[in-house]
């Protein structure tokens, strides 16, 4: 098993700073938007929500943010539903916004890295956060996923889809030494209607194709 590092400071940093949540945005004390979530990514969601919910099992979402994935998990029913969420901020309005009152639901307001080796498996996995490292959660994600079950996560183009999803592909089939013994990989195309702000630092607005993630375990 990989052992997980300690949380980056980038990420710590984060979780110190004030962020302001709003309908369509997250903001950070400096008023950037950009890299948090935004409402416009809500369709990526929704069918991503729909891939790990495929069989209305036992979920978890790793960051919560504005609660979209979230939301369109609720939808699907799941037998239970675990959120992970670091930041104060929106640990505060979950709390605010009757997450922790949902019966089937268990909110654990943690950084993951601190919590990773004592969850239970998963029949399905989302993960998007903010400023941190996936790679040490790419590492041991096979160990929380039931068989058969499904990890996807938010598939940022950074600008060239093709380049980021052969990037992310190497990342998952290459980045352990059993990942890709224990994962089969795939991608599930999507074509984004919605319009996409310009000047985002990290998405084009004329990208309109992404691609999902879908890592079975075997």
């Amino acid at each position: 098993m990989h052992k997980v590092t300690d949380i980056p400071d980038h990420q710590q940093s984060y979780f110190n700073r004030k962020i302001e949540i709003k309908d369509d945005v997250i903001l950070d004390s400096n008023g950037y938007a950009e890299d948090i979530m935004m409402e416009w990514e809500r369709e990526i969601m929704r069918d991503g929500a729909a891939i790990v919910s495929h069989n209305q099992g036992d979920i978890l979402n790793v960051g919560f943010g504005m609660g979209i994935v979230d939301s369109y998990i609720e939808e699907h029913r799941p037998r239970t539903h675990w959120i992970i969420e670091g930041h104060p901020d929106v640990q505060r309005k979950m709390i605010a916004d009757g997450w922790l009152q949902k019966p089937h639901v268990r909110c654990i307001f943690k950084p993951w890295q601190e919590v990773i080796y004592n969850l239970p498996k998963f029949d399905g996995i989302y993960f998007d956060t903010w400023d941190d490292d996936q790679s040490d959660f790419d590492r041991n994600v096979h160990n929380i996923l039931k068989e058969d079950g499904r990890f996807c996560f938010f598939n940022n183009p950074d600008q060239s889809p093709r380049y980021r999803q052969e990037s992310d592909f190497y990342i998952l089939e290459k980045h352990s030494d059993v990942l890709g013994k224990e994962l089969n990989i795939t991608f599930q195309h999507q074509k984004i209607e919605t319009d996409i702000p310009e000047g985002l630092d990290y998405w084009a607005s004329t990208t309109k194709d992404y691609h999902h993630p879908i890592c079975i375990r075997k």
